[in-house]
């Protein structure tokens, strides 16, 4: 499951998400995610965060 989010941003790091969204052929909204995503995971690799635990799958 996905979940939605706002942020704010200075125009100058917008700038530079757009651009680099666009050279990623990403959207901008598509470079956030995966830039916070990384970020997320980079952190758990670190130990900053804990990971979630997985739901069982149902059969």
């Amino acid at each position: 499951m996905t979940k939605r989010i706002t942020i704010s941003l200075p125009d100058s790091s917008y700038k530079k998400l757009e651009e680099w969204a666009e050279a990623e052929d990403r959207s901008i909204a598509g470079q956030a995610s995966y830039v916070l995503q990384k970020a997320v995971d980079d952190a758990e690799q670190q130990g900053k965060i804990q990971s979630a635990p997985s739901k069982p799958r149902s059969e």
